[in-house]
């Protein structure tokens, strides 16, 4: 594998705003090869989102965080962010991608919990370029536009729960002891993209029990229960309040009593469709609509000329349509989206309602006609 002989530079690379399970992973296997390479950079292209920046608090990393910031105008001050860590401006793009270009086959790339070069926020061809090896380490399926990138190697299955489910297998196969404190990045990783082991397979819970030697399962939640702020709150319920409603009929349910009444098998058949805008926290929103009781909820919002959403359902939706969410609708749109078959999210240039009718438009050739509420 890539541990054939010792590394001379190591660089890790998250996707754009790391998550949790971004950050944990690149956390533990900064850990996993520090004994293995002279020296280590890690790249967070567009810096953390908010709970990931509160997991770096906790668990902070012992090198200095390289982070692409897409907002500053290039002036060049560095500075200290809430991460204690190096700001690098809009135009120190060019600066880790000259690093990068320096790089030969002593030396490694990591490009974890990443699934698309889009996602690398400026870097990707300095990756494609670079005569580094490089790994992807990832539990998404793979965009075909990743192809670019020369990848030597890729450790991927979309079965796993999370990017640091991948990692700990490699910390078994290298024959490495967890310490406590990259047991709790990996199970904070793990807890953040199962909804605390709500959807978690039991290949996953054997995982978390062995983990769970080494660490605090209720510490670990503690460390991730982040209470909503106000305007976060607001969007949620602005969410439920501008909702548009469709139902589609998707066939009789599985299990259900061919002798019981048709009002019965009808409600059982149908799908509860919510689609609404927010002005932030779509993510937060789309969320929020599926605890109200839709099958799945599309929440888009904008920033400048960017249009985002994002996609949840239920587990039973995906078990009775099979319609994943990322590879059969926002990675049909655009190489920008992707996900999973229950979460998924995109982010391209576009109107918000022109990105409502296209994924509205490859859920009815799916599933059929979409009725309003």
């Amino acid at each position: 594998m890539m541990m054939g002989k010792r590394i001379r530079h190591l660089c890790i690379i998250t996707h754009r705003l790391a998550d949790v399970d971004a950050y944990c992973s690149a956390y533990a296997l900064s850990s996993l090869f520090k004994r293995h390479a002279r020296d280590i950079t890690i790249v967070f292209p567009a810096g953390l989102n908010a709970i990931a920046t509160k997991v770096m608090q906790h668990i902070p990393l012992d090198v200095t965080p390289l982070i692409i910031d897409e907002v500053r105008d290039g002036s060049g001050a560095n500075g200290n962010d809430v991460n204690s860590g190096s700001i690098i401006s809009e135009r120190d793009v060019e600066y880790i991608v000259d690093v990068l270009n320096q790089y030969d086959k002593d030396d490694l790339i990591l490009i974890v919990d990443t699934n698309n070069p889009v996602m690398l926020a400026g870097i990707s061809e300095g990756v494609a370029r670079s005569k580094a090896r490089k790994v992807v380490i990832d539990h998404h399926p793979i965009a075909v536009e990743a192809s670019m990138l020369g990848i030597d190697e890729m450790r991927v299955d979309v079965n796993a729960s999370s990017a640091c489910e991948m990692v700990y297998r490699l910390f078994k196969e290298m024959r490495r002891r967890l310490s406590r404190d990259v047991a709790t990045a990996l199970l904070l990783g793990v807890l953040t993209d199962t909804q605390n082991l709500a959807i978690a397979r039991c290949s996953t819970i054997s995982m978390v029990a062995d983990i769970c030697r080494f660490t605090s399962l209720e510490e670990c939640r503690s460390i991730i229960a982040v209470e909503r702020d106000y305007s976060e709150r607001v969007a949620r319920l602005k969410a439920a309040q501008r909702c548009r409603l469709y139902r589609v009929k998707v066939g009789n349910a599985v299990g259900v009593d061919s002798n019981s009444n048709s009002n019965s098998n009808s409600n059982q058949s149908l799908i509860i469709i919510a689609v609404s805008k927010v002005g932030s926290h779509h993510a937060s929103a789309a969320k929020a609509l599926i605890d109200l009781g839709a099958d799945l909820s599309i929440v888009v919002s904008s920033e400048g000329s960017i249009a985002k959403a994002s996609l949840r359902s239920t587990q039973s939706f995906y078990a009775r349509t099979r319609l994943h969410l990322g590879t059969d609708i926002l990675a049909r749109i655009s190489s920008a989206g992707g996900g999973h078959p229950t979460a998924a999210s995109i982010a391209l240039e576009m109107d918000e309602e022109g990105l409502i009718r296209s994924i509205l438009q490859l859920i009815k050739e799916r599933l059929g006609r979409l009725d309003p509420l």
